[in-house]
């Protein structure tokens, strides 16, 4: 995203969301079929935006993540994303490489940009 005086927290936690429905649709592919997945965010005001269709700042990036999402679930029966709030991630398998990779971006250490997807 750049430097942390330029950004939001809330900014990274919509990446770390786009992130997700990449590792996401990865998994769709894999096992195929219609599937319920759950996405465990610990910030509300990202998960409320998930609603909002409102231009606030770092909402091109929820315009993003809407994008995926419809990509990854193209029609209605196509299966169901549930977004809920996790308290600092607390009980979830793989965070703690998630929160070492956190703290890496936070020191300013950034990710090779081909690994992201190209919108970001």
């Amino acid at each position: 995203l750049g430097k942390a005086e330029e950004h939001m927290v809330y900014e990274g936690e919509v990446v770390g969301m786009i992130l997700a429905t990449e590792l996401l649709k990865e998994e769709m592919k894999e096992r195929g079929g219609r599937r319920t997945m759950a996405l465990g965010v610990d910030n509300q005001a990202a998960i409320r935006a998930t609603n909002a269709f409102q231009s606030k700042p770092g909402h091109y990036l929820m315009d993003k993540l809407h994008d995926d999402l419809c990509t990854l679930f193209p029609s209605e029966g196509d299966g169901k994303l549930i977004i809920r709030w996790t308290a600092g991630h607390i009980g979830i398998p793989s965070n703690e490489q998630a929160d070492k990779q956190a703290k890496k971006a936070a020191r300013g250490e950034m990710s090779d940009t081909h690994l992201l997807p190209l919108s970001l």
